[in-house]
């Protein structure tokens, strides 16, 4: 991105929005956008950092998974299950929890993000277009080509807490004119003790947990691409620690571990019928395990293991025409075979089950989508989508849109969409009347959202842009885990109705000589009409500001310039679900890239002036909230062959 003319920025293209390419002024939603180049700039190691670093957005951490929350809400106990994760346009979500893995879970290295491809976030309902899980936003990752590698390249990286990271590349173009790229990393991190005075006893003094903070990762991506046919391969295992004893597990015990296991191949052939008709399609599948290792204390100190086995395969047709003047036509179907669908739970040793739940499902979608340009500065988009899951009842979902061009360089949008998430297999089927455990929910619905956004984006020239954006959501038989009823089990089911509403604000500048800076807030009221008290995890306050700037060292001789990053990400004070305040913090990351000789460099240093902070904690762990890194470090190392 550093090397594209300014000029070509402001017609940055977007596709995630309407599932074809159009520029991000012209898309029906306020889409945030994370370069490659952005991703580099400022050190961003997971998936959950780019998207910690998007207007309207924040992460959350429990020692085992990262969850995002959106414009205020986060659910406790919601694995990612409201947002639709995509990888080049194929779902990535799997078909048990719905969950989006966005932390050391998620299977794809993001080297893998790089010169022109990028990380899109389309906010709001996108069942019109997407289906379920499309809820409060679309993720979608888009990778790069093996051409842009040219050749092998080698990339290795420590930090602190024992962080270790290397990867292997290498891209080409075959004989026949196939674009190839292989990739494979492999992740260690030891990770440091942590300390929970809620598990202080003479058996554990202090309360400290001892080597159970680690995360090892392995990660494999092929792709092939040939004409308009690409091929995909990607894997990913982690290995995790459990530190906090979640799902009330005997503390400090070193087999307490979750492992995630996720392979997704998948087929791409994209042609032109006519010249005003394009085609899409796509067959993917997929294989998702999650391994849950727990201990408990009957007595006596048992080991149990939880299971959840997901196997998929899927197709999916899209048509595009322009035949028809001033309409841009979209019309498709999604379907998708869940074959398997396992949860078991068992004591190993003496052997005893709890549960042994088998599903099989399918998943339709129709969907239709009109571009009408009503004149030469009002475009109107409508969609409609029909949709119908194994053991949910059909849903027909629109989404409507204006988009309004005041000048050439500001456009007004006015959007308004609905979207639904029939309840997932773990929430379906999971029963184990065991401390940890859910015994409770039957009769579940879908859980439904209706969401209204006004958008204003205006870029007067090819250095700057603004964007304002109001929006109100009302989310109906929201699916919610509780403990109000058992102490220590938990119970799921429609609970309640939310409703969320607030403004967002963005400005962005470029200077000639390479200065940039980007600065972001959102505020946001979450609220639960039939409660008094603000909800779980939903800040009020949400701020981004980001500056870079290029250093020259024209006096050190291999040594190229250089460029410095630096991010400041504020949140605001939070609740707890037993209804702490916990105060809000505002965390400082710095990264320097360069140049030396053929090897480029990258130091980075996170949460620079080492605030102390915590996230707050879901109902399966004991503490009210999770204590947070301090001052972290990192370093890279890049080399091509």
């Amino acid at each position: 991105m550093a090397d594209l003319p300014l000029e070509q920025l402001m017609q940055m293209q977007v596709t995630t929005a309407s599932r074809y390419a159009q520029t991000a002024l012209e898309a029906p939603a306020a889409v945030s956008v994370v370069t490659a180049d952005d991703i580099r700039l400022f050190g961003y190691r997971t998936l959950a950092e780019v998207l910690g670093s998007m207007r309207g957005l924040y992460i959350s951490y429990d020692r085992a998974y990262h969850y995002l929350g959106t414009r205020g809400f986060a659910t406790p106990g919601d694995y990612n299950t409201r947002v639709l994760l995509l990888v080049d346009g194929v779902r990535f979500n799997d078909n048990i929890y719905d969950q989006a893995g966005i932390g050391s879970d998620f299977p794809l290295d993001l080297d893998l993000v790089d010169r022109v491809d990028r990380v899109e976030f389309v906010p709001g309902p996108g069942s019109a277009v997407y289906g379920a899980n499309a809820f409060f936003g679309v993720i979608n990752v888009i990778t790069r080509k093996g051409r842009q590698l040219a050749g092998p390249q080698v990339s290795a990286e420590a930090g602190s807490h024992g962080s270790a990271k290397l990867r292997a590349s290498v891209g080409t173009t075959d004989a026949l004119g196939a674009d190839w790229l292989v990739s494979a990393t492999r992740t260690t991190k030891r990770g440091a003790d942590q300390r929970y005075p809620v598990f202080d006893t003479p058996e554990n003094p202090g309360g400290i947990a001892q080597r159970l903070d680690y995360d090892r990762s392995t990660q494999l991506f092929v792709r092939r691409a040939h004409g308009g046919l690409a091929l995909t391969l990607a894997h990913g295992e982690r290995t995790k620690g459990v530190p906090t004893a979640a799902f009330s597990q005997v503390f400090n015990d070193p087999r307490s571990r979750f492992i995630d296991q996720s392979t997704l191949l998948a087929a791409e052939y994209t042609t032109q019928l006519q010249p005003t008709l394009a085609f899409t399609g796509r067959l993917h599948a997929g294989r998702y395990q999650f391994v849950g290792d727990y201990v408990y204390d009957y007595p006596p100190i048992t080991q149990n293991r939880d299971v959840g086995t997901g196997q998929w395969w899927g197709t999916e047709w899209q048509w595009v025409s322009t035949a028809l003047a001033r309409h841009k036509l979209s019309w498709g179907l999604d379907y998708r075979r869940d074959t398997r669908i396992d949860q078991t739970n068992t004591d190993l040793a003496p052997p005893a089950q709890y549960l042994d739940a088998r599903r099989k499902g399918d998943v339709l979608g129709l969907y239709f989508q009109d571009e009408f340009a009503l004149s030469a500065d009002l475009t109107l988009h409508a969609g409609l989508r029909w949709g119908k899951q194994s053991g949910s009842t059909s849903a027909v979902h629109p989404r409507l849109g204006l988009v309004y061009w005041w000048n050439p360089a500001t456009a007004v949008k006015l959007l308004h969409g609905t979207a639904y998430r029939p309840p997932n297999a773990y929430e379906r089927d999971y029963r184990v009347d065991l401390p940890g455990g859910v015994v409770e929910g039957t009769g579940l619905r879908s859980e439904r959202v209706r969401t209204t956004e006004l958008a204003l984006e205006h870029a007067p020239n090819a250095a700057s842009r603004w964007l304002l954006t109001a929006f109100r959501s009302s989310v109906t038989d929201l699916v919610a885990f509780d403990t109000s009823s058992h102490a220590d089990r938990l119970t799921v089911g429609n609970t309640r109705a939310v409703q969320v509403h607030g403004l967002e604000a963005e400005a962005e500048q470029r200077w000639q000589g390479g200065q940039r800076v980007r600065v972001a807030y959102g505020w946001q009221r979450a609220r639960d009409p039939s409660q008094a008290g603000p909800l779980t995890n939903a800040p009020r306050h949400l701020l981004k500001l980001q500056w870079s700037d290029t250093l020259r060292w024209g006096a050190v001789p291999g040594v190229g310039t250089g460029r410095y990053g630096i991010e400041a990400i504020g949140i605001g004070p939070r609740s707890t679900v037993r209804g702490t305040r916990l105060p809000g913090h505002v965390l400082t990351n710095a990264t320097y890239t360069t140049r030396v000789a053929d090897v480029d460099v990258s130091v980075g240093v996170y949460n620079l002036f080492n605030r102390q902070h915590a996230d707050p904690a879901s109902f399966e762990i004991r503490e009210d909230t999770v204590r947070q890194d301090g001052r972290t470090y990192r370093i890279k190392l890049t080399y091509a062959f």
